[in-house]
């Protein structure tokens, strides 16, 4: 009785150890992607499972003038995933970067930097991120762009993704991922080409032409009125247009000071920059005296101009910061030394409204 108790014990576990290596070595595809997320330009279109690779297919919008950065396996705002029990994945690969559908790259090794500079509103970026295998006693993980970033609205992360197995009657069909793609993209006016739209040309109207029928001149009537003098209102001086230093070269910074980052300035309502070179300067300097102070922390310190409702201007704010903090960790600043402070219209330089409150502040402390 006990042999028989023992094969059948041996059997129980060839079973259960054949079932599980057959569903491991199952490569099939989730077209039905269930996660959650901060925003609503970003998507997955589906999950790719191989013999050896999980791919997140990853596609997202990006305003015109704003920049779609990727980071390569290795770098410390590289996306990673995160499970359920504790433990974590890292990045193998970020392959076939798109943009509209036109390829970049096929398969990032070090890291680059995509502006949208396409022409018109919005443009589309896609990728495919690539990690190991996941096993399958993973259920539920999160899919997060950088550790450390797990709170923070501003960068691209899944939460909750669910990880389906091959015999899950919810993994959908090719035609939904296209569906959702294309009305992920008609939201947001997306081009069906990497070209700009091209408007129809339309004929000016000619009106007949009208002879003006010409009065008789008459002596014109003088009549005198007092009117008060109006002392005209003191404009901004061009050459030194803020009440705080400003950096225009390196050696304007000064530690634990507040300075204006001179030339970094933003287009009415947007986030986009006036003069992209220009800014990029100004930044190069903040990032060469962080660099040579590797213990310096930095405090990036938004403003929006006084138009406009004030929970708009202060969300505006908030993502001008954002969005030099993500550029000069780009360059190479990890992202843990540089913190945000966002003050929408409430410490306008002209009270009147100027683009010199659409600016962007500095504190750098040198530890």
């Amino acid at each position: 009785m006990s042999k028989f108790i023992f094969f059948g014990f041996l059997n129980l576990l060839f079973y259960i150890s054949f079932n599980e290596s057959f569903a491991q070595s199952q490569e099939y595809s989730d077209y039905k992607p269930v996660y959650r997320k901060w925003r609503d330009n970003y998507i997955l279109d589906k999950i790719e499972y191989t013999k050896t690779t999980t791919i997140f297919f990853f596609r997202f919008v990006c305003e015109k003038g704003h920049r779609a950065i990727f980071y390569e396996p290795g770098h410390e705002s590289a996306w990673y995933l995160k499970g359920k029990a504790g433990k974590s994945y890292k990045l193998k690969a970020v392959k076939n970067i798109r943009r509209n559908s036109a390829m970049l790259v096929s398969n990032l090794t070090s890291e680059k930097e995509f502006l949208s500079i396409d022409g018109y509103d919005y443009t589309t970026f896609s990728c495919e991120v690539h990690f190991e295998r996941l096993p399958n006693t993973e259920k539920i993980v999160d899919l997060i762009e950088g550790e450390g970033y797990e709170n923070d609205e501003g960068h691209f992360n899944c939460f909750d993704v669910a990880l389906k197995t091959w015999d899950n009657k919810e993994l959908g069909k090719v035609e939904d991922s296209k569906e959702k793609i294309e009305k992920f993209e008609d939201k947001f006016g997306i081009p069906k080409t990497d070209k700009p739209k091209v408007e129809p040309k339309i004929e000016p109207k000619i009106e007949p032409k009208v002879e003006p029928k010409v009065e008789p001149k008459k002596d014109p009537v003088i009549v005198k009125v007092d009117t008060p003098k109006v002392e005209p209102k003191p404009l901004p001086d061009l050459n030194n247009p803020y009440p705080i230093k400003r950096i225009r070269n390196k050696s304007d910074i000064v530690c634990s000071e507040k300075l204006v980052l001179d030339k970094v300035q933003f287009q009415d309502n947007t986030t986009e920059m006036k003069g992209l070179v220009e800014c990029q300067r100004t930044l190069r300097y903040v990032y060469e005296y962080m660099t040579d102070n590797h213990k310096s922390t930095a405090t990036i310190i938004g403003h929006s101009d006084v138009f406009g409702p004030k929970d708009r201007n202060l969300e505006l704010s908030k993502q001008r910061a954002i969005k030099i903090q993500r550029y000069l960790s780009s360059l190479g600043i990890n992202p843990s030394r540089i913190d945000i402070e966002f003050y929408g219209s409430q410490e306008p330089i002209v009270k009147e409204g100027s683009v010199l409150n659409r600016r962007v502040e500095i504190i750098i402390k040198c530890n």
